[in-house]
């Protein structure tokens, strides 16, 4: 009787305990909804070129809960590092902490209101910032011959004469075909790359369908150099008169870089 007892005993405990056991799973086994998801990747990441400037622009994420986004910086052999905290409902960033003639590589992350982050966007948007500049007037050099040249590398300058031995180009009206030109008798290649209403909607060099000599000018178009010291340069025709050309002008300081700048703000 009494092993009989002890046995009872021992059966309610083991009922006991696991009644607790599973009451204590159940309440640690409730519903979590806790959010972690990520945002997605943010897509069509790309830059615009400045002066001492570069701007990053991508599509908007859809997500409900999105908070923002944040831009990444890299340079060559250098850490990724955090510049920005943007905000829901804006998908643009200049960045104006850069150097003109050096290259940048940037990335977009996305993250939500629950602290999730998305990857960083592929590694295809690089930049390198570079001189811009506007309003250069040069006149027809047979009728003011120091006033009719352009040296890209030296803009501070301004018109200089057609025949100093660092011009670029420079312009003339040819009265045997009665056409405004640019001239180039140092070798500098030359591009017409149609008309365009803004200045940055250039913002690389071809590689090819360059031509030597001389290249007829029309008012709106945009021309693509290539000079003599292997740097890319790239002009707005603003106004064309027939003794004159003013012209907006951008000059990639870094050998063989096909980066072109925009126009500086009108």
């Amino acid at each position: 009787m009494k092993i009989l007892k002890e046995l009872i005993t021992q059966f309610l405990c083991v009922i006991l305990v696991a009644t607790l056991i599973g009451c204590y799973i159940d309440v640690d086994n409730g519903d979590d909804n806790t959010d972690r998801e990520p945002p997605a990747v943010p897509r069509g990441v790309r830059t615009i070129t400045g002066d001492e400037s570069v701007r990053i622009e991508w599509y908007p994420n859809a997500e409900f809960d999105l908070e923002g986004y944040t831009v990444w910086r890299r340079e060559n052999n250098r850490n990724l590092e955090a510049i920005a905290d943007i905000l829901v409902g804006t998908t643009r960033y200049t960045d104006r902490d850069v150097r003109n003639g050096r290259t940048y590589y940037y990335f977009v992350s996305a993250y939500d209101s629950n602290g999730n982050e998305s990857d960083l966007s592929p590694e295809n948007a690089w930049d390198t910032p570079r001189p811009a500049g506007r309003n250069i007037v040069l006149d027809d050099y047979q009728l003011a011959p120091d006033r009719s040249g352009f040296d890209f590398s030296q803009p501070h300058r301004g018109a200089i004469a057609w025949d100093d031995r660092n011009t670029d180009i420079f312009f003339g009206f040819d009265t045997e075909r009665n056409i405004r030109v640019l001239y180039a008798e140092n070798g500098t290649q030359m591009q017409d790359f149609g008309y365009h209403e803004g200045f940055d909607d250039v913002d690389f060099a071809p590689e090819s369908g360059y031509t030597t000599e001389f290249i007829e000018l029309f008012e709106g178009h945009i021309y693509i150099f290539y000079t003599t010291d292997r740097n890319f340069a790239k002009i707005h025709v603003r106004k064309l008169f027939d003794d004159a050309v003013e012209f907006d002008w951008a000059y990639q300081t870094e050998p063989e870089n096909i980066q072109l700048a925009p126009a500086l703000p009108r």
